[in-house]
């Protein structure tokens, strides 16, 4: 199933809590269990402002999120691909997320990064 990432794009239906169980104490272990969570990329030991920081963050960091993303929506519907709506300027700038961010500045560790798309989508879910 291939969904649009945008998160200003889902209908009521897509994210009406009622219509799609969410059980908030399971979501650790659903999200290590995802095909992304196995292959988490470590983010270079680069100065932020590198243009080389850049580049991986576009060519490696972004789509990882975005398999992440597709992975969450099959397990738990297309209601979760706002779990990257953060504040400010990031991947989908403007929404209620603040603990994602962007790939180059969310994405550190495996352990890390993982406990933070957790936070993200639990805080989206909240929202």
């Amino acid at each position: 199933m291939m969904v649009d990432l945008a998160p200003g794009y889902p209908t009521g239906d897509d994210v009406d809590p009622a219509r799609h169980p969410f059980d908030s104490a399971w979501v650790p272990q659903v999200v290590r269990s995802l095909g992304p969570a196995q292959r988490v990329p470590r983010r270079p030991g680069l100065a932020l402002a590198d243009p080389a920081m850049s580049g991986w963050s576009l060519d490696t960091g972004r789509p990882w999120a975005d398999a992440m993303s597709h992975a969450l929506a099959e397990h738990y519907g297309h209601w979760t691909v706002g779990w990257r709506w953060a504040h400010d300027e990031g991947d989908f700038d403007g929404g209620p997320v603040g603990n994602w961010c962007c790939p180059r500045d969310s994405i550190t560790t495996p352990e890390e990064t993982l406990a933070r798309v957790v936070a993200a989508l639990s805080e989206w879910r909240e929202w």
